[in-house]
């Protein structure tokens, strides 16, 4: 048994957003970043109660817990995610993201480029 990503882009003003959401039997771990390289960036947990927590860095943290709820939401698992967006993006990508998340969700693990 091996662990799937799905993945997914979307452009956001001049720049390509991606996500890479992994998932597991009692969790999905979650990955949004912009440029060639998927990177460690700010990181949220939020649990299937709604409880939520920054773990790690503070930039991108609200939009790390709004994706996290989405994603515990729609799954009924704890939700890791991974922020690492530039200042200039910031939340302003929020709904760009949110709809990222909807569609990989909704795909059940189908890639799309």
């Amino acid at each position: 048994m091996g662990l799937d990503f799905s993945t997914g882009s979307a452009p956001f003003q001049d720049r390509q957003l991606h996500a890479a959401v992994g998932e597991l039997g009692n969790a999905v771990v979650a990955f949004f970043w912009e440029g060639d390289e998927p990177r460690l960036g700010t990181l949220t947990v939020t649990l299937p109660d709604r409880s939520s927590s920054s773990l790690l860095g503070d930039r991108d943290r609200h939009l790390g817990l709004i994706l996290g709820a989405q994603i515990t939401a729609a799954t009924g698992k704890m939700a890791l995610v991974s922020t690492n967006l530039p200042l200039a993006v910031g939340e302003g990508a929020g709904k760009v993201l949110l709809g990222l998340v909807r569609e990989i969700i909704g795909r059940g693990g189908k890639d799309s480029g």
